[in-house]
Order: C-alpha cells, then structure tokens, then sequence
C-alpha cells in the first residue's frame, strides 16, 4: 500500500513539473495611443444618416445645425473612452451688468459646462463626436476639449453665430 502511494504522489509531482505555468492575470491595457489629427467642423444637415464634414470654425446659429470633431487615432484597443468637455457661453440674462451700483450685487454663476463621457469605436482609424444648435441656444464663443483615454487630444475654439 505505501508503495502505491509513493507511485501516485510521484506521479502527480511529474505531472505538476510539466503543467503549463500559470497564466499571468490580466492587466489594464496599456496599449499606445496615438493621436493622428484633428479636426473641427461642421456636419452636413441634409442628410442625418451620412457623415459629410467640413472644417470650420464658425457654427451657424441655425436649430439642428450639426457639428463637431473628427479625431484620427491608432490604438489596437478596440474601443476607446472618450470624454468632452465643452464650455458654453453666459446667457444674456448671466452677463455682469455696466451699471456701478449693480457692482456690489453677488449673483451665482450658472453651470456653462457640460461634460459627456462615452466609448467610442473607432472606424477606419478614426472616432467623432458630434453636437446640434438647440431651440434656446445662446450664440456666442465656445471651448471644446476632447479626451481620450485620459490623454487630452484635441482643444477647439469656435464661434456660434
């Protein structure tokens, strides 16, 4: 009896030598990512299915105009995460007062970010991010930061007007 089981416990240590070493546990990935270009402008109205760009840095202020960024990127990630912060401009009704004896009023400043965070796939090398004039939105000077994978890659100055 001891000589079989001398036997197994021999046999089973054979088999552990030759096991497969463990596989390493996954790690975050941290696969480059590179930011090709950059471009900011407007989308095509006419047709809400197809994807026409033209750069610009002027946005009509025209309801349901659409615009935006493309962004061309290599990653072998297959998606990628994405956030935008875009910064809009007081509303009229915000805007400081010229008149002195307001100067001493303390009135809070309203929220005039907005920020939108999502993963995006890209396509042929390349993601979008896409906006429309709403019905009561001011014109005026917009800022638009793009970031991807917590590396910022694109900042876009424009005008709504």
């Amino acid at each position: 009896m001891m000589c079989k089981m001398l036997i197994l416990i021999s046999a089973l240590l054979a088999g552990i030598s030759f096991a497969a070493p463990p596989a390493a546990a996954a790690e975050p990935s941290t696969a480059p990512l590179e930011i090709v270009s950059a471009e900011f402008g407007l989308f095509n109205a006419g047709n809400p299915d197809e994807l026409v760009f033209t750069p610009a840095d002027v946005v009509p202020h025209r309801q349901g105009q659409r615009y935006g960024w493309i962004i061309e990127v290599r990653s072998r990630q297959r998606s990628l995460s994405v956030r935008e912060e875009y910064l809009l401009p007081l509303s009229p009704s915000a805007r400081p007062a010229s008149d002195p004896s307001g100067a001493s009023l303390i009135v809070p400043q309203q929220r005039r970010n907005q920020v939108s965070q999502r993963q995006l796939v890209p396509v042929d090398g390349k993601i979008h991010g896409e906006w429309a004039i709403g019905p009561s939105e001011p014109a005026g000077h917009r800022q638009l930061q793009v970031v991807i994978e917590d590396q910022v890659a694109a900042r876009f100055d424009f005008d709504v007007k």
